[in-house]
């Protein structure tokens, strides 16, 4: 597969990475022209040219994408010169590195009036989501003409377990009665956002019954709820803004990644 079908397929699949171009060589390099794909952890596909010019592109293409920002890099191949890094070559090196960023993935657990808000402003902002209830009647493909899966189970744990939680699900629980249930299926999952709309009492009701049926209180502590930023919120409307903020703002932290050791020698 040529190296731009492959970020072509990452993009479908929604994949955050990084390419990195060479966009200017001058004299004596590894190579004059080159592009690779840099993911997460360092891990790549492709070359710029190898040795440890590639070494540093790789370092600040990780960075780029923990900041979520594309960026121009340049290098002196040269380790007398001044600002240069240790190699013999001579010449001098412009990448651009392009970061693209995977959009969070909406569970809405619930097909009433906010799931139903949540979905127009997923629209919008072009995010796919899923919708899952345990009720025909409102989980439909016309009243979510756009939602990319629906999971209708009359217990609604199965059509959870249907909807393949994942480590790229952000979930929002507004089930007509079915909040408990809910919240103990999805917290078997790795789930990096699990939002649950419930009083401070029901809460404290749910989270006991939980945690007597085993649940352990670390689960418990990833749960937002209140879910949403505090925006004093009245309509459902707004309610859906603040999830949809909250949710925004917790896929965007930043958060440790360790690069993968790679081959310095030139």
């Amino acid at each position: 597969m040529l190296l731009m079908e492959r970020v072509a397929m990452l993009m479908r699949q929604n994949e955050t990475f990084a390419l990195a171009m060479i966009i200017e060589s001058k004299g004596s390099t590894p190579s004059h022209v080159g592009k690779m794909i840099v993911y997460h952890d360092g891990t790549i596909e492709g070359t710029v040219g190898g040795g440890l010019a590639e070494y540093y592109i790789i370092e600040e293409s990780v960075k780029a994408i923990q900041n979520g920002q594309s960026k121009i890099v340049e290098y002196k191949l040269n380790k007398h010169a001044k600002d240069g890094i240790q190699m013999n070559c001579g010449g001098t090196l412009r990448v651009f590195i392009e970061v693209y960023k995977s959009r969070p993935e909406l569970v809405l657990v619930g097909a009433g009036h906010l799931s139903y808000a949540m979905a127009k402003l997923a629209d919008f902002l072009e995010y796919p989501y899923c919708i899952v209830d345990d009720r025909i009647g409102y989980c439909t493909k016309e009243r979510f003409p756009n939602a990319t899966n629906l999971f209708v189970n009359e217990e609604i744990d199965k059509a959870l377990l249907a909807a393949n939680l994942n480590e790229k699900s952000y979930v929002a629980i507004a089930t007509k009665d079915r909040d408990d249930i809910a919240l103990k299926t999805i917290l078997q999952f790795p789930c990096p956002y699990v939002g649950m709309v419930a009083s401070k009492r029901k809460v404290i009701s749910i989270f006991e019954t939980l945690k007597r049926e085993g649940v352990i209180e670390e689960q418990l502590e990833q749960v937002h709820s209140p879910i949403g930023l505090e925006i004093g919120s009245e309509t459902t409307e707004e309610i859906a803004i603040s999830i949809i903020g909250e949710i925004i703002k917790v896929s965007r932290e930043k958060r440790p990644i360790k690069v993968k050791q790679i081959n310095r020698s030139l």
